[in-house]
């Protein structure tokens, strides 16, 4: 599959993703946490069953480093759900535009690649943006959603260093994809399921039902059966084979078309849920203008520093022949 497809193919997994969220919490109660384990255990078990004939990868389950990815990943997962809760989805599009310039800072300290200079324009155009939205929600910046959805891209960007390292991460096998994929999505929920207490001592904000009493409701447990084997699922491959094909800093690039996927699909299914349909106002248009300002900038300005690197490699090839030549 081509990188550029796989992309929008994963922005519109997650867009959809995201929505489905929204309509579980609003029209049918579900309990954000307990959902999101049970997308996680339901997802991961799909992903596993997926792979026919195939032994269960028994020894990936004891991985310290795919324990520490699983928590990242429910730390990420939980803290958007709930932000769903305060604000729209296209709004917590707007807000996750912090990620990208976190995401250019962990390409510098950790992975060793430096975006060129011209870049962080762009990153700071993205990051007014975030901060316009937030700074006109019920309570500004004390809004919970504001600090739920930082915790959620701090922890996005961390499992996403952690997953473009990871060695399980790089295989070619598809079924072995799926089922490494299915066993990070199944150690995770059930870490959290039999510990969820654990996740009030990092959360940003005080969480609704971090105990089990509210696990078991049916509509906790259809929503998450559902989304997590349709949605969750599949969007956990395709953001792992995302990260591996495109590196983390052209993932969370494509991304940042979030707000304007999730505000189509949110509109859509306003029109059969009970769910309020999206009314983007003058302040939403605003951030959107800033978010699409900062991604040309940075889009335009990775093209540039590639065609220079290119030009540089040339020059440098060039430089040896040349000089063979004089010398005959």
């Amino acid at each position: 599959m081509p990188v550029l497809l796989l992309l929008v193919l994963t922005t519109v997994t997650w867009a959809t993703l995201l929505v489905a969220n929204r309509v579980a919490l609003l029209q049918f109660h579900a309990d954000a946490y307990a959902m999101t384990c049970w997308q996680l255990a339901f997802g991961g078990l799909a992903l596993i069953i997926l792979s026919p004939g195939r032994a269960i990868p028994w020894r990936q389950f004891s991985m310290p480093l795919n324990w520490f990815y699983g928590f990242l990943r429910v730390l990420t997962g939980v803290t958007w759900t709930a932000a769903l809760i305060y604000i729209s989805s296209p709004q917590s599009g707007i807000l996750s535009q912090t990620g990208m310039p976190m995401a250019a800072l962990a390409a510098t300290f950790i992975l060793g690649r430096p975006p060129h200079k011209s870049e962080w324009m762009g990153h700071i155009v993205l990051l007014i943006g975030a901060g316009w939205m937030a700074w006109h929600l019920p309570g500004g910046f004390s809004n919970p959603a504001v600090w739920l959805m930082l915790a959620s891209e701090v922890t996005a960007i961390s499992s996403s260093v952690v997953a473009e390292k990871h060695p399980h991460n790089q295989v070619t096998d598809s079924w072995a994809h799926l089922r490494f994929t299915g066993v990070l999505l199944l150690i995770t929920s059930v870490m959290f399921l039999i510990f969820p207490p654990l996740i009030g001592l990092v959360a940003p904000i005080d969480l609704p039902s971090l105990s089990l009493e509210n696990f078991f409701g049916l509509p906790t447990l259809l929503s998450g059966l559902v989304i997590g084997a349709l949605l969750r699922g599949p969007a956990m491959v395709l953001t792992l084979r995302s990260i591996k094909l495109a590196g983390i800093e052209t993932y969370i690039l494509a991304t940042s078309f979030l707000p304007f996927v999730l505000l189509g699909i949110e509109a859509i299914a306003a029109r059969f849920t009970t769910t309020p349909s999206p009314k983007p106002d003058s302040v939403f248009w605003i951030c959107a203008g800033l978010v699409t300002t900062g991604i040309i900038m940075i889009t335009l300005s990775k093209r540039q520093g590639a065609k220079n690197k290119t030009a540089r490699l040339a020059t440098r090839a060039a430089t040896p022949a040349t000089a063979a030549a004089q010398q005959q």
